[in-house]
């Protein structure tokens, strides 16, 4: 909790000087494929699932080309795995289809360079440590074989440690108004389990976010254009 109030003080400071630093504040969200790697199981077994994210961005514009953005996201990672269920005489009865999911809180920290004016492109890369909500497994019903939910958060660490890098479109709209699009990648570097997965491999995240922006520009974006 205390984290939350840290970070909402830190807007709240950023906002009251927004006029003259030149700050922007928005919202963005989208779909996002997702995956697990690490170990050969998942390497085998597991394959990529959709997912989502979405939250809020804070951002401060330098007087070039550069700005620092960050934010927080509801993230879902995770992936999808199949297999073969058997009856009580051991016949194949149908292919299960699963899930695991990871919900996180997602705080980037990200160096970002933006060209042109009205219509600008964007990169930006940088750390990002995520705070694990919440870990299920489901699997779908099959035959005579009912769905399944389970909740193993207690058996994954509740930190992750990962890089951002991302690459986009931004429209501004009267000066102060901005939409964007961006593809951005989050890299889990940390394993996120606590128990020894096959082989004593490692359980690590990915997601690639497909990302729609909406942003309120702080400020007098002209006389910061002149003095790029």
């Amino acid at each position: 909790m205390y984290k939350l109030l840290l970070f909402l003080f830190c807007i709240l400071t950023f906002a009251t000087f927004g006029q003259t630093n030149r700050f922007d504040i928005g919202a963005e969200g989208g779909f996002s494929v997702a995956s697990l790697r690490g170990n050969d199981f998942i390497d085998k077994y597991h394959s990529t699932k959709t997912g989502y994210s979405g939250g809020l961005f804070f951002q401060y514009n330098f007087r070039k080309i550069i700005s620092m953005r960050t934010g927080m996201y509801y993230e879902r990672k995770g992936s999808s795995f199949e297999f073969w269920t058997v009856n009580e005489v051991g016949e194949n009865i149908g292919v299960i289809q699963g899930y695991q999911n990871f919900d996180y809180l997602t705080v980037p920290l990200l160096l970002r360079a933006t060209f042109g004016k009205k219509l600008t492109c964007f990169i930006n890369t940088g750390p990002y440590i995520g705070f694990l909500l919440k870990e299920t497994e489901h699997t779908d019903a099959v035959q005579t074989v009912p769905e399944t939910n389970a909740n193993g958060t207690e058996f994954f660490n509740r930190t992750e440690v990962g890089l951002s890098a991302g690459i986009g479109l931004s429209y501004i709209l009267k000066q102060k108004f901005s939409f964007s699009f961006e593809v951005r990648d989050n890299l889990g570097l940390t394993n996120t389990s606590k128990q020894s997965a096959t082989g004593n491999g490692p359980v690590k995240t990915n997601a690639l976010n497909f990302l729609f922006g909406f942003g309120y520009k702080f400020g007098d974006v002209n006389s910061l254009r002149e003095k790029k």
